[in-house]
């Protein structure tokens, strides 16, 4: 796997600007005129590098995001299938491989998880740090690999990103389980850690593409989790309205910008059509702005 450093230099090539270096020290002295893309952007490279600049007063620059590759790796496939080209299915497949080189084995092998070499300062995540929406769109990137390659590697690799739902936090995995008034809930943390946020439109991400995956495979594993989840979800949902049609993004009371506040009604809408629960509705038609 190439470094991080010569990413960044094959991109400022590939646009025409080399770095030039200083000649007593040898330090990068970039060029004055370089703008760097916007906070949160994906560059397409070899593996794709997300810009981060700073966070919360931390320097994150450019990083290898597993969720981003998997992102790109689905998209890859989305054109595959639209144009049937062949360089896009091999694109897809390139960057399922390069996951599936970097899954971190846990428990002797059997669970795999994602992880971040970078901080998160947002929730004071060290480097190291992993959590279950990464690992849901992995899964969702991997299916395709399998789908369009049939090659058994990828569904190896399903299977085992799998078991790490049923897995608990505190022992390397991503469940973590809430109580409230005796009775336990399964929770699935986008940020994972002892005492996570317990971020809304992750979790709903998540308990969705494991229910797509459970269409797509007929996974009992999947169907499973997915209804844990779903119940869950049922639960906790009411502790998210903000009131005055806003919500909540986590639980630490933080309000939901617009961009999660309409994914969340976007998300309960689908949640509605899948299983005619009224609270998905109700929830949604609270938060609606006109």
């Amino acid at each position: 796997m190439r470094t991080l450093a010569l990413f960044i230099i094959l991109i400022l090539s590939a646009s025409g600007c080399i770095i030039p270096l200083t000649k007593d020290n040898n330090q990068i002295n970039p060029p004055q005129n370089i703008i760097p893309p916007p906070k949160y952007s994906i560059v397409d490279a070899d593996i794709p590098l997300t810009y981060y600049g700073n966070v919360d007063g931390v320097k994150i620059g450019y990083q290898i995001a597993p969720h981003n590759v998997a992102m790109k790796s689905l998209e890859a496939f989305y054109e595959y299938h639209n144009t049937a080209d062949d360089s896009y299915k091999e694109r897809g497949l390139y960057l399922a491989d390069w996951l599936l080189e970097n899954a971190t084995y846990r428990n002797n092998g059997n669970f795999v998880v994602w992880t971040y070499s970078y901080p998160w300062p947002p929730y004071d995540l060290k480097p190291g740090w992993t959590g279950s929406l990464n690992q849901a769109t992995i899964i969702k990137a991997l299916s395709f690999a399998y789908l369009y390659s049939k090659d058994e590697k990828y569904k190896n690799m399903i299977d085992k990103s799998l078991n790490a739902f049923e897995v608990e936090v505190k022992d390397g995995g991503l469940k973590m389980i809430r109580e409230d008034r005796g009775t336990y809930y399964i929770w699935y943390p986008e940020y994972v850690k002892e005492n996570p946020p317990y971020v809304l439109n992750g979790f709903i991400t998540v308990i969705i593409r494991l229910r797509e995956y459970y269409l797509i495979s007929s996974d009992k594993k999947a169907e499973k989790l997915y209804l844990e989840g779903l119940v869950s979800l049922v639960h906790y949902l009411p502790e998210y309205d903000a009131g005055n049609k806003t919500s909540y993004y986590d639980a630490l009371g933080n309000i939901a910008n617009d961009h999660y506040h309409e994914m969340h009604v976007a998300q309960l809408e689908s949640l509605y059509q899948y299983t005619n629960d009224p609270i998905f509705n109700e929830f949604k038609e609270k938060w609606e702005r006109g």
